[in-house]
């Protein structure tokens, strides 16, 4: 899949995107200015960039416990999603959903989800509405290596591969292997097998492994993937290998030298770089233009109103409302 300099520069672009806008969530929370805690997505930036290239707007996405970059790839409106994130009635889900159960059904951005794996059975359930339809959407479904052994996780890629749905199964591995590999001392496994795209062939459904931290690499599986749903050629479980620059919360310190060797957005910038493509002016004209609009999702979110009280009573559901 050939790629011309704006779209090399737009992968580029929305990795700057998901960076600064993260970075100014880590810096509202340590302020105080967010009501909850939240799983960062830091180092991961390349896998959203890389998959999302080939969605549109009806093709849908599962997101995890760390959902901004995949929202924020997606093309989320970054002015409601900052309000969302702190709890103003501006949201997208009036400050309910807080950064865990996001969702942004006009870009199809159809469930952040802090149940690990959570996300993973409702996908599948876009993807056979889709299938029924006969409408050509593709559904993307986003879990962590931890999430690939859960039960409900297994049961929809049996049923999945079954129903030759048009879902794409994307792991997001930064398990202690991973992380070993890159030269972290960690022993506590949870994956009784070296890569988990090798389950795929328990389920009779293409599958591979691949490096999380190199766009190209991702955008290439992710569209041959993409490209064989939306044809009817059923499901495919791809994992990609992650490093969380940042760690999984919003407190730990800034990354260390060592871990930004796998920084995807410097790798990126180098090969750029080298080809010609990104020069100095180019890159500082991107980062201002996506500080800038930062700057103005955060300006929107502090100026809007709180919800009312009575508010806590509306859009929630119980058995009994049926």
């Amino acid at each position: 899949m050939s790629l011309d300099e704006a779209d090399l520069i737009g992968l580029y672009r929305v990795m700057i995107r998901i960076r600064v806008f993260e970075n100014a969530v880590r810096r509202l929370a340590k302020e105080g200015k967010m009501p909850a805690r939240f799983g960062l997505y830091t180092g991961q930036e390349a896998v959203a960039t890389g998959v999302s290239a080939h969605l549109g707007p009806r093709d849908q996405i599962g997101s995890t416990h760390r959902p901004l970059g995949h929202l924020i790839a997606k093309g989320c409106d970054l002015n409601r999603l900052m309000a969302e994130l702190c709890g103003k009635a501006t949201g997208f889900n009036k400050g309910k959903a807080g950064p865990y159960h996001l969702f942004d059904p006009s870009v199809g951005a159809l469930g952040a989800n802090g149940v690990v794996g959570g996300s993973v059975p409702m996908t599948a359930g876009y993807a056979l509405a889709d299938q029924l339809r006969a409408d050509g959407c593709v559904s993307v479904s986003y879990f962590g290596e931890g999430g690939s052994n859960q039960g409900g996780v297994q049961e929809t890629l049996n049923l999945a591969a079954c129903w030759k749905l048009p879902v794409v199964f994307v792991c997001e591995n930064s398990s202690p292997e991973v992380q070993r590999m890159l030269g972290h001392e960690i022993d506590y496994p949870q994956l009784s097998v070296d890569r988990v795209s090798l389950r795929a062939a328990n389920y009779g459904m293409p599958g591979s492994t691949h490096d999380g931290w190199d766009v190209l690499e991702v955008y290439e599986a992710a569209g041959e993937a993409i490209k064989r749903a939306r044809e009817g050629g059923g499901p495919t479980l791809l994992e990609f290998k992650v490093h969380q620059l940042e760690g999984n919360l919003e407190g730990r310190i800034e990354a260390n030298e060592k871990e930004r060797v796998w920084c995807p957005i410097e790798l990126f910038k180098a090969k750029l770089s080298k080809d010609g493509v990104l020069t100095s002016k180019i890159d500082e004209k991107i980062r201002e233009d996506e500080a800038a609009a930062v700057q103005r999702a955060i300006d929107y979110a502090m100026s809007s109103p709180e919800p009312e009280l009575d508010e806590a009573y509306t859009d929630v559901f119980a058995e009994g409302d049926r």
